[in-house]
């Protein structure tokens, strides 16, 4: 064993800008320490595949973690993607484990149960009190933290600005009162200290590859640490990492992908990366759910297939949620995650959505068609509604996925109505196609998939002239209150709005756009 104890600080959505302003704490912490500023994260930046990366040595085309699975999912105790908890527990039955996570989901989607970790949650104010405490009373063989602060304020302010730097500059004081407490206890002495972050930001998000969103900081000091800057690395190394620490480098799993990089301990020079496992490939029945982000025809777009149609809203979500046709004012619901799309970006809501502050169904007419990729939800997230969901019989309407189904919900606060059909059996395999006509003449929901043909759903007779409006917005991603708790995992892509339902001839319009 070459230390007798690792920390693990990890300040989310803190990216590199460590570095742009003022850290006296770690600065002091590292000054003789191993650093680096162009550590890569995971793609896409988002925080269950880039958590999971840090703690599983493994890239999440492998361990495939969203936000939505590790909030609903408790990780596998027995599958071929162990974390480094589970290697360690393995290996030293003995030893001391906790984790202190912010974010909870990282405790139970990302580290297994049962394997006698103390875990925690708590914001980060109250979180670092309680590591406090517990490094009183406790000597730990692995310590890991999650402090979420820094990317609330990314979020909310925008990375970079005064606001997101403002709170790394309150989290470098928790990280000095963990020290301080480390220091006091003599665990520093035989400690590796580590401080990184899962991703950075780009405006008020991330979920893409800039470079603000895809490089972190990575720092580490202790005993043996090589001061200077640290070789090539991906956050995924940070497992290998831990495990070299301990002596336990000959007890990482085959399945990982990770990797000591140069420049991190005295004398140690990274070797080949590792082959590791690959997840098991799941061949869709359509061709295009495995379609690969290409740029947008030049010249055109998916409004100008219908020029004598009433436009309501076109959102391309290529980096902002903006109406392309400046019909529609937006605004962010939460957190959005940019991602590769169908033609450039895709908005990912998983933990937030988009308001359309101007559209009012009312009692007329209207489509949504769009592109989305999803996983199988483990509940009825809305993709579209202005709603309270909590409730199916509250006024407002609420387009969601349960079970399976895309379906049509709607109230006027005495009469509801469910008008769904049953999506494509491998539709959680990459991207769909989706086009949903809210046809008030005919009283009835029409439903394509893939571009196929239109399959209907009739509404109840009573709701037939009754205004699908509320005193709530029209929110993307979420229902009309925009605090739904059943989350949609899901990107969102080419999001067109028409006042008319259309019709099969429609369909094929966009089918020869998209897909030729």
């Amino acid at each position: 064993m070459r230390y007798k104890h690792v920390f693990l600080i990890g300040v989310d959505g803190a990216g590199t800008f460590f570095r742009n302003t003022d850290t006296p704490n770690l600065d002091a912490i590292f000054e003789n320490g191993a650093v680096s500023y162009d550590v890569l994260t995971s793609n896409p930046t988002i925080s269950a595949e880039c958590w999971g990366s840090m703690l599983l040595g493994i890239t999440p085309d492998v361990h495939g973690l969203t936000n939505s699975i590790v909030s609903a999912v408790p990780y596998p105790t027995d599958g071929p993607f162990p974390s480094v908890f589970r290697v360690i527990r393995g290996a030293m039955p003995d030893a001391e484990l906790a984790a202190f996570s912010h974010w909870s989901p990282i405790n139970r989607g990302i580290i297994e149960e049962g394997l006698g970790v103390v875990k925690d949650t708590a914001a980060d104010e109250e979180l670092t009190d309680k590591i406090c405490a517990y490094l009183e009373e406790n000597s730990p063989t692995f310590l890991f933290v999650q402090f979420d602060d820094v990317d609330g304020a990314g979020h909310s302010h925008g990375y970079g600005t005064e606001g997101h730097l403002k709170q790394i500059r309150v989290t470098d004081g928790y990280i000095k009162k963990i020290w301080d407490v480390c220091e006091k206890r003599g665990f520093l002495e035989d400690g590796l200290f580590i401080v990184t972050a899962d991703h950075g930001g780009f405006d008020h998000g991330h979920g893409g590859w800039t470079d603000g969103e895809k490089y972190v900081m990575f720092a580490v000091a202790g005993k043996t640490v090589q001061p200077g800057t640290i070789g090539e690395m991906g956050i995924r190394d940070t497992a290998s990492i831990v495990l070299y620490a301990l002596g336990l480098e000959d007890k990482q799993p085959a399945s990982w992908t990770s990797r000591v990089p140069s420049g991190v301990f005295q004398g140690v020079e990274a070797g080949e990366r590792p082959a590791g496992m690959k997840r098991p490939e799941i061949k869709p029945e359509v061709p295009h759910r495995l379609h690969e982000t290409v740029s947008a025809p030049e010249g055109t777009s998916a409004a100008a297939l219908f020029p004598d149609d009433p436009i309501l809203s076109y959102l391309p979500f290529d980096g902002d949620i903006a109406d392309a046709c400046g019909k529609t004012g937006t605004e962010r619901v939460g957190k959005l995650y940019f991602v590769d799309g169908w033609f450039g970006a895709a908005v990912e809501v998983q933990d937030g959505g988009v308001t359309l502050k101007d559209f009012e169904p009312g009692t007329g007419s209207f489509t949504a068609a769009f592109w989305i990729k999803t996983d199988k939800p483990s509940s009825d997230p809305v993709i579209l509604g202005n709603k309270d969901w909590r409730g199916g019989g509250n006024p407002g309407f609420a387009l969601n996925i349960t079970g399976g189904m895309i379906s049509f919900n709607v109230s006027d606060g005495a009469h509801r109505s469910d008008a769904g059909v049953l999506m494509p059996k491998d539709y959680a395999t990459g991207w769909m196609y989706a086009v949903v006509s809210v046809d008030r003449d005919a009283n009835e929901v029409r439903f394509s998939f893939d571009f196929g043909p239109m399959q209907a759903a009739k509404l109840r007779d009573e709701l037939k002239g009754a205004s699908f409006s509320t005193d709530m917005p029209v929110n993307i991603g979420q229902d009309g209150t925009g605090t739904y708790g059943a989350k949609l995992p899901a990107a969102l892509d080419e999001f067109l709005l028409i006042g008319r339902a259309l019709t099969d001839a429609d369909v094929e319009k966009l089918k020869a756009y998209y897909i030729g």
